[in-house]
């Protein structure tokens, strides 16, 4: 009873951490670019340093947190539909998942060393941290890239998502690596919620008793929630 628990827990991380990533981007929605002067970023993160410190010291730790479990759970739910555990499907989409996991951790930390920085008044600080923070888009796009076509790609195997929604996250994963991926990146916290959802109502099959499951044409290995 205790592993269903934790098995349903999985996806469900995803669903949290898509909630918390939308609260993040709202916070963040003005932050300043990589082209805003010295002055104006400044008295930006000096006027903001709170609010950034409650997205750096709680809200990316947070979902950095979640996404570790839910890319467990992408890993078993790949393997676990499908009679070749070993096509490599989920271990790829937890490595982007455990990628996108330290972005959000680093992201963290820049922004909690941007508040105290802008606090303590610490101009050439504040704006050398902000470029980098301007860029941490490459590592977050690398990252849901991965996750997001091995589970697209995985999921039209196994058939664990509808055809057309595991098509739509095959395009966004491909977007992620083109200069539209900032349209595919503003839809992030919106697929793991309903990803999420979705796999946590899905029952789960053991990778092993999927193989022998798979062997036998009368049984089917997975279906659609209940």
């Amino acid at each position: 009873m205790a592993s269903n628990r934790f098995e349903r827990f999985l996806p469900l991380a995803g669903a949290a951490a898509g909630l918390l990533f939308l609260v993040g981007l709202v916070l963040n929605r003005t932050d300043p670019s990589s082209e805003t002067g010295p002055a104006k970023t400044f008295a930006y993160w000096q006027d903001n340093h709170g609010q950034h410190q409650i997205v750096g010291l709680l809200v990316a730790p947070l979902i950095a947190f979640l996404l570790i479990f839910f890319g467990a759970g992408l890993k078993r739910r790949l393997e676990s539909a499908s009679s070749d555990s070993d096509s490599g499907y989920g271990s790829v989409a937890f490595g982007g998942a455990v990628l996108a996991a330290a972005m959000f951790a680093l992201v963290g930390m820049l922004e909690a060393a941007m508040a105290n920085a802008a606090h303590a008044e610490e101009r050439q600080t504040v704006y050398t941290l902000n470029q980098l923070h301007s860029y941490d888009w490459l590592g977050w796009n690398a990252a849901f890239a991965a996750l997001l076509l091995a589970t697209g790609i995985g999921a039209r195997r196994n058939h664990m998502l509808p055809a057309p929604f595991a098509w739509a996250t095959i395009a966004m994963g491909a977007c992620l690596l083109t200069p539209l991926g900032f349209f595919a990146f503003m839809l992030l916290p919106l697929w793991l919620i309903v990803v999420g959802i979705w796999l946590s109502r899905m029952k789960t099959t053991s990778p092993i008793r999927a193989r022998d499951q798979s062997l036998r044409p009368d049984v089917v290995v997975a279906g659609p929630p209940s």
